[in-house]
């Protein structure tokens, strides 16, 4: 039997050898006092979280034990828990990306934003998507067999998704050239984060003002280069624990955001008058609500315009949409565009879709659920 099948017998077995240490710790000694006390909660519904406190009391170094155990499981086999796909040197891909999207999850993504699109014109406002590449896909040469393979599929499902996004009517910029040129100069994705980095985000808010597809305005906007940080990747919890992650080559990355000043017009006197300002919103994921990542300020940079940031974390792309039809934003007069940053991983997941929506201010039939 080869090593490596030795070694993939012998850390489950380790698991299981430590699980039964912790179980034999809690229920032995002075913790099954606590155990009995435990029980009075049976009825009350607290048990689960009374369990969890007296494994915690009883077993304090339970992380540091499941850290070592990652971290011996990458340095020897080259793996991570799942949800997570080792790479190499020292890259790490979501699971996310390695689902590939059916035409038919394609197609109801490209219907649904197509009939986003008419209700927001009948409102006034225009839409522009801008389908983000995957990382997989733009850095495969980072993965191995099935892996890059997925990688490869990818590309091909960023195109369909544009070229179904275009049979419905809805205007998509196609940034992944600029993202492929940019990766040549520096990294467009983080090597142990699902994000994109302030280089990939720049390289993106160049390609959507060089589109065309956004008129650009009159603003500008200074970028500021704000103090550098250390981050250790999100995906970095799937193999191992922060503070091991450095002794398996997993350790923190540098990222450098910046930040967007608009360079004040000089006063004109009394008859001056400022000009009117574009209501323009960005909406996605959090590729743009997080400050780490930069897009926000790129975007106002690149295309001379104030941008308003409606994006948010943790919900996928069609979520933080869903919550803009339905809250105050088009009560009044609404925005006059709104850019949609969608990663296309997100499209084979069928937890995007929201719950069915109330009705929305910008038209009197709500949008189709999912």
């Amino acid at each position: 039997m080869p090593v490596i099948m030795y070694v993939r017998f012998l850390l489950p077995a380790a698991f299981l050898a430590y699980a039964g240490f912790v179980n034999v710790s809690v229920f032995t000694g002075p913790a099954l006092e606590q155990v009995r006390e435990v029980e009075d909660g049976l009825l009350s519904g607290a048990v689960t979280g009374e369990m969890d406190r007296l494994y915690t009391r009883a077993v304090p170094h339970r992380q540091t034990a499941f850290g070592w155990i990652g971290a011996a499981r990458y340095a020897l086999l080259g793996e991570g828990r799942a949800g997570v796909r080792a790479g190499r040197d020292g890259w790490l891909f979501t699971d996310e990306e390695m689902k590939i999207a059916s035409d038919d999850q394609i197609r109801q993504a490209a219907e649904w934003a197509g009939d986003l699109r008419a209700r927001l014109s009948r409102a006034g406002t225009e839409l522009v998507i801008v389908p983000l590449p995957a990382k997989a896909d733009l850095y495969r040469d980072r993965l191995d067999g099935a892996a890059a393979l997925a990688g490869a599929a990818m590309e091909r499902q960023h195109a369909r998704f544009l070229s179904e996004l275009g049979e419905n009517g809805v205007p998509a910029v196609d940034v992944r050239p600029a993202m492929a040129a940019a990766a040549s100069e520096a990294p467009v994705f983080l090597a142990r984060d699902t994000h994109w980095t302030p280089a990939g985000s720049d390289a993106v808010a160049g390609a959507i003002a060089a589109s065309g597809a956004v008129p650009t305005g009159e603003d500008e906007f200074l970028l500021r280069r704000e103090t550098p940080t250390e981050l250790t990747g999100d995906l970095v919890s799937f193999v191992t624990t922060d503070a091991l992650a450095a002794r398996v080559g997993l350790g923190p990355e540098p990222v450098a955001p910046f930040t967007a000043h608009r360079v004040e017009p000089p006063a004109g006197g009394l008859f001056a008058s400022e000009a009117p300002r574009v209501g323009t919103l960005l909406v996605g994921t959090s590729y743009s609500a997080d400050e780490a990542w930069s897009f926000l300020p790129a975007l106002k940079h690149a295309l001379r315009r104030d941008v308003l940031n409606y994006a948010a974390s943790g919900q996928g792309p069609i979520r933080p949409m869903q919550a803009i039809l339905d809250g105050p934003v088009f009560e009044g007069e609404g925005p006059d565009l709104v850019i949609w940053e969608f990663p296309i991983r997100y499209l084979a997941d069928p937890d995007i879709w929201p719950a069915p929506p109330r009705a929305s201010a910008i038209a009197n039939q709500e949008i189709p659920d999912a």
